[in-house]
C-alpha cells in the first residue's frame, strides 16, 4: 500500500500479443516453412538419405526450414541448422529407445524440436531467457506433435519421394506453429485503482479527478474494438491518477515551505547580520540567510514542476473523455473507430516520468561526486 513518500502500485493486466509486423508476416513464414520442409524431405529422401540415415534425413528438412524463413538472420540461421544437425547425428551414436522400423526415435525428434525452439527466440533482437525457454518448450511440443501426426497418418517414414513431401508438409505444417510463440510477446499494462483505494490513498481534493477517470476508464472497457487500444486507454487512466498522487505529495512539500515566512525570515538573519559586531554571529547569520535563499529556490522549483505535473492530468483526462465520446459514437455509426494520437498521449506521459528519473539519477550522481564520503564506498 503506498504512503505519504512511497509511489503507489496500481493494478496490472499481462497480455501476450503479436506485433503488427509479426502479424503481416506470420502466415507467409508459416508457409515457407511448411513448402520448404516438404521439398527438402523430398529431396533428402529422392537423394536416398531418408533410407540410408533417416535421422539426419528429418533434421536435414527441419534445418532447411529454418534456413528458409531466417534468411535476414542468415548466420543465426546456419548456426540453428548445424545445431540441430550436430545434436541429432550425436544422440543417433546412443542406442535407440523406441526403435521402430523408421529407424528414428522420439528423443531425436524432440531434440530437434528444442534446438529450433530456443534457435528462434534467439534470431529475435529482444529475446529474453524466459522467451527462450518458453519457444523450447514450444519447438518441443509442436515438432513432436507434428512428426506424431505425418508419421501415423502415413504410416511411417516414407521412402518414396512424393510420399516424402507429403509427409513432410504436414510435419512442417504443425512443426512451424513455434513461430507464432516465438512472435509472441507478454506486455503488462497498469490500470486506475477502485474507487475505494483512490479514497484511501488520495486526499479529498485529489479524488473526483481520479474517480471521474475510473468511471470513463469503465466505460471505455465495454467500447474499445481490441485489446491493444484497450490497454493504452487504461494506461492513460493509470496515469492521471499517478500525476495527482505526484501533486499531493509536491503540495504537502510546498506547503510545508511557507513562502511569506521564508522571506521574513531571510530579511530578518540579514538585518541581524548588520546589526552585529560579533564576526562569527555575522557569519552564521549570512549563512543562515543563504540556507534559506536556496530553500526558497527549491519551493519555487517545486512550484514550476507542480504546474507542469496539473498541466498533465488536464491532458489526460481531456483525451480521455475526447476518446469515450468517439468511441460511443463509432456505435451510431459504420466502421470502426480508433482513438487519436494515442501512442502520441502515451508517449508524452512517459516521456515525463522518464525526464523525472533522469533528473532523479543526476542528482543522486552529482551528490555522490561532491560528497568523498559516498566516493568511497
Amino acid at each position: 500500500m503506498a504512503t505519504a513518500t512511497t509511489e503507489p502500485r496500481l493494478p496490472t493486466v499481462g497480455r501476450y500479443r503479436l506485433s503488427a509486423v509479426d502479424g503481416r508476416s506470420l502466415l507467409r513464414r508459416q508457409l515457407t516453412w511448411t513448402a520448404c520442409q516438404a521439398a527438402a524431405a523430398a529431396g533428402l529422401t529422392a537423394a536416398g538419405v531418408t533410407i540410408g540415415q533417416p535421422a539426419l534425413a528429418v533434421a536435414g528438412s527441419l534445418s532447411a526450414a529454418v534456413l528458409a524463413i531466417g534468411y535476414r538472420s542468415a548466420a543465426k540461421a546456419a548456426a540453428i541448422a548445424a545445431a540441430t544437425l550436430g545434436g541429432v547425428w550425436t544422440l543417433s551414436l546412443f542406442p535407440a529407445t523406441t526403435g521402430g522400423a523408421v529407424g528414428i526415435n522420439g528423443a531425436q525428434v524432440l531434440l530437434a524440436g528444442g534446438i529450433i525452439g530456443a534457435g528462434l527466440a534467439w534470431m529475435r533482437t529482444d529475446h529474453n531467457h524466459w522467451q527462450i525457454v518458453q519457444t523450447t518448450l514450444a519447438g518441443v511440443t509442436t515438432v513432436g506433435l507434428g512428426w506424431w501426426v505425418a508419421t501415423r497418418l502415413l504410416g511411417g517414414l516414407p521412402t518414396a519421394p512424393l510420399a516424402a513431401g507429403l509427409h513432410g508438409a504436414l510435419f512442417g505444417l504443425l512443426a512451424s506453429q513455434s513461430i507464432v510463440v516465438a512472435a509472441l510477446r507478454y506486455s503488462v499494462t497498469q490500470r486506475i485503482p477502485s474507487p475505494r483505494k483512490i479514497k484511501a490513498i488520495l486526499q479529498p481534493r485529489y479524488q473526483p479527478t481520479c474517480i471521474k477517470a475510473h468511471r470513463l476508464d469503465a466505460a471505455l472497457a465495454s467500447h474499445a474494438p481490441d485489446d491493444e487500444i484497450r490497454d493504452g486507454l487504461g494506461e492513460v487512466a493509470a496515469w492521471i491518477y499517478k500525476l495527482q498522487w505526484s501533486l499531493q505529495v509536491m503540495d504537502r512539500e510546498i506547503e510545508a515551505i511557507s513562502d511569506i515566512d521564508l522571506q521574513t525570515r531571510i530579511a530578518q538573519l540579514y538585518t541581524d547580520a548588520e546589526q552585529s559586531d560579533d564576526e562569527f554571529v555575522v557569519e552564521r547569520c549570512v549563512a543562515a540567510a543563504q540556507h534559506l535563499e536556496t530553500l526558497r529556490s527549491h519551493r519555487e522549483g517545486l512550484t514550476q514542476e507542480r504546474s507542469r505535473i496539473a498541466a498533465l492530468v488536464e491532458y489526460a483526462a481531456a483525451y480521455q473523455e475526447e476518446a469515450r465520446a468517439g468511441l460511443v459514437l463509432a456505435r451510431m455509426q459504420p466502421g470502426d473507430y480508433i482513438p487519436a494520437r494515442l501512442d502520441d498521449v502515451l508517449g508524452r506521459l512517459r516521456a515525463h516520468a522518464q525526464e523525472q528519473r533522469a533528473a532523479r539519477d543526476t542528482a543522486r550522481e552529482l551528490t555522490r561526486l561532491a560528497d568523498p564520503t559516498q566516493q568511497a564506498r
